[in-house]
């Protein structure tokens, strides 16, 4: 039921105005994790938090979601996911031939590949963020997420839409929207045809009262939303790094 509502909030975005621009765009590098043997998450979290980020080669902000109840068949295969993000292009460039110069040895202490084993896949999104807070970014949340097929519609029709969420019921209780299309990598899709929306709460808590709330206050889907998206994904999103 929970998931259903969930979905329920991303049925009534209205199809508003069209913006002219789709707003500043923040660059995401991802890729999928399972824990090794004799290791658990928590073992995983303290190992990259360790980390030494070094000055030139380090992202911006690195997120670790951990798969609580995903869709599909993603938690058959991996655990967790690694999203690195850097607020350019060029940035990530610069910063990525600088880490591939490094050389090796030298880290003391676990690192991920002691404690992950992960996939060579690589994924690059494009991730614009609706409503994002100012507050520091909490060291663990819950974030809710599902890919959706644009249908016609485009990427700042999604932008536009999902906007009205945080007008809702549970708006106080979301940190960010993140509208999501891919850029590089990952599974075959036709170009433009879809996006992933994530929604990240301020905390836990406020994810477990935020879904409370609209089991009594299920939102109606609109019909002339173009966009039809799949059941949802919950994450539990811990902060390994921040640069600033």
């Amino acid at each position: 039921m929970k998931t259903k509502t969930f979905m329920a909030i991303l049925f009534t975005v209205i199809s508003s105005s069209v913006f002219s621009q789709v707003g500043n765009n923040v660059v995401e590098r991802s890729f999928a994790c399972s824990v090794n043997s004799g290791y658990t998450i928590n073992d995983v979290i303290s190992a990259m938090r360790q980390n030494d980020w070094e000055e030139g080669s380090n992202p911006g902000v690195v997120i670790l979601r951990e798969a609580v109840a995903v869709s599909g068949t993603f938690q058959m295969d991996w655990d967790f996911v690694v999203s690195l993000y850097y607020p350019s292009y060029t940035d990530m460039i610069e910063r990525r031939v600088a880490f591939r110069n490094q050389s090796g040895g030298g880290t003391e202490g676990l690192r991920l590949r002691d404690v992950a084993t992960c996939g060579d896949r690589i994924r690059i999104n494009n991730v614009r963020f609706v409503d994002q807070s100012d507050d520091p970014i909490p060291q663990v949340t819950i974030a809710g997420g599902t890919t959706c097929q644009l249908n016609g519609a485009s990427l700042s029709d999604a932008i536009t839409g999902v906007s009205a969420i945080t007008q809702g019921p549970i708006g106080s209780h979301i940190r960010n929207i993140a509208v999501i299309s891919r850029a590089f990598g990952g599974p075959t899709i036709e170009q433009n045809s879809e996006v992933n929306l994530r929604l990240t709460f301020n905390s836990p808590n406020e994810f477990g009262e935020a879904m409370d709330m609209l089991q009594s206050n299920i939102p109606t889907p609109n019909p002339d939303n173009p966009l039809s998206c799949n059941s949802a994904g919950m994450w539990a999103q811990h902060l390994i790094y921040s640069r600033n």
